[in-house]
């Protein structure tokens, strides 16, 4: 048998686990660590070597060398009065066959006590924490296995995923394109080829019933796969920034960040990051970012999903778009505006609606034309709405647009035309040199001519004078 303080120092320095104390009992300032070796030593024996035959009857199996279940609340037994569990006596040929090491595992709660046992002696306690889990879609993925497809409205008015299961669905495409698009440097969605978005598209139709015209899906759907491909990029370029600034561009292309795959990162690189026309763009949007001084409180809910719910039980009546606006830039628990901007929008909403509708005669104002008043036209959106135009706002919208471009496309046909008779005078100069040259050449050839009329008049007359008839 092993002495107590043997297998006391050697249980001691073995158990795992980060919130066991040493009671005062255990604690032994005199620790010899040659003992501890000597022990270890004694485990490994050669091959060949005999141990004495012990009188300890064989237990019937490994769970038997335990009595209790060693946990975090369950103290080291005292050694200095308990006896050591007998040892195993085994056959050598049988022990040195079999290597019996094997490990027992027993569950109660939220712990697991793993054993390690030996052929010849009990020589390890484990105890290990369960860890936890994955969660990532695991609420989606229970409802889908309770319910079914997830139903997500495709709103004709937004364009735009909506109802309770909306924010579920941007999840998803979100995981979707951080891990099955490679070619993260692609710059549009339409821009990536079938093979890879008709795989994502399928996944997702298999766990959302999405509702409404396919056209509308389709366009939400790649709208919303564009947005997420887009803040994924956006939060790799920062990391990516601070690679470089710490540790150089070299460093920083070779070590992706964890759950980045190489040719993810590397195609961000080369495609985007280095381009020297992306660098550009993307300056320019930056700049165009820091001009708006206005900002939203919208949180993770999208604006077409808070507008639709604000129109449940109104008969699908938009609501005012002060009141939107104040719900997106109005912290209610501080009663403070975002910023000082944000309350001077929302006081001109307020009277340019009142000055509209307090005039004789004069038709209340629709929520689409005051945001195009407030906030001025884009194509294809009613800014502060979050929704698309109606027919007769987007003949606005489209007219005052056009009429811009038609304006600008005028500019540069004047330009156009200036170089073209700038270039038609320098022709026309040069084909007035070139018959100013030809008319000289004109004058010679007929000079040449005179010259050789005269000569041949004066040769004629030579030989009439000489008697010489032609016969």
């Amino acid at each position: 048998m092993l002495p107590p303080r043997l297998y006391l120092q050697r249980t001691r320095v073995e158990l795992e686990d980060d919130g066991y104390r040493l009671s005062r009992d255990e604690d032994d300032p005199g620790h010899d660590s040659e003992s501890v070796d000597s022990f270890e030593q004694a485990l490994e024996m050669p091959r060949g070597c005999q141990r004495a035959p012990q009188s300890h009857p064989e237990p019937q199996s490994c769970a038997t060398m335990i009595s209790e279940r060693v946990t975090r609340s369950t103290p080291l037994p005292n050694m200095d009065t308990q006896a050591l569990p007998p040892p195993i006596v085994q056959p050598q040929s049988e022990a040195l066959a079999n290597n019996n090491v094997g490990y027992r595992t027993f569950r109660t709660g939220a712990e697991s006590t793993c054993i390690l046992t030996s052929a010849c002696y009990f020589t390890k306690v484990l105890t290990v924490r369960r860890t936890r889990g994955p969660t990532r879609g695991k609420l989606a993925q229970r409802v889908i296995d309770k319910d079914g497809r997830l139903k997500v409205p495709i709103s004709p008015q937004f364009r735009a995923a909506v109802g309770e299961h909306a924010s579920k669905l941007a999840s998803k495409i979100g995981f979707e394109v951080r891990t099955h698009v490679m070619d993260l440097g692609v710059r549009r969605w339409k821009a990536l080829d079938d093979s890879v978005k008709g795989p994502i598209l399928q996944r997702l139709t298999d766990k959302f019933d999405l509702q409404g015209d396919p056209i509308d899906v389709d366009k939400a759907v790649a709208t919303q796969c564009g947005r997420r491909i887009s803040n994924y990029t956006y939060k790799l370029k920062k990391k990516y920034d601070k690679l470089v600034k710490a540790k150089g561009a070299e460093y920083a292309r070779s070590n992706p960040p964890g759950g980045v795959k190489p040719e993810q990162w590397t195609s961000l690189i080369d495609k985007k990051w280095n381009d020297k026309k992306w660098q550009k763009q993307s300056k320019a949007n930056t700049n165009n970012r820091f001009d708006k001084k206005s900002k939203h409180r919208c949180g993770s809910k999208s604006l077409p999903v808070r507008v639709v719910e604000m129109m449940e039980g109104t008969d699908g009546v938009v609501p005012s778009l002060e009141k939107i606006y104040k719900s997106t830039h109005f912290n209610a628990d501080t009663n403070e505006w975002i910023s000082p901007e944000c309350e001077d929008i929302h006081d001109e909403i307020v009277r340019i609606e009142a000055e509209h509708n307090s005039q004789d005669g004069a038709v209340l104002i629709t929520q689409e034309k005051l945001s195009v008043k407030v906030f001025k036209a884009k194509s294809g959106y009613l800014k502060g709405l979050g929704m698309r135009p109606s027919s007769t706002v987007r003949s606005t919208i489209v007219g005052s647009v056009n009429n811009n471009e038609y304006v600008t496309h005028l500019e540069k046909k004047v330009d156009e035309q200036d170089e073209l008779i700038q270039e038609q005078g320098e022709k026309i100069q040069a084909q007035a040199e070139g018959i100013e040259a030809a008319n000289a050449t004109i004058a010679e050839l007929v000079e040449a001519k005179e010259q050789q009329g005269r000569a041949l008049a004066s040769v004629l007359e030579y030989l009439k004078n000489q008697g010489y008839t032609g016969y």
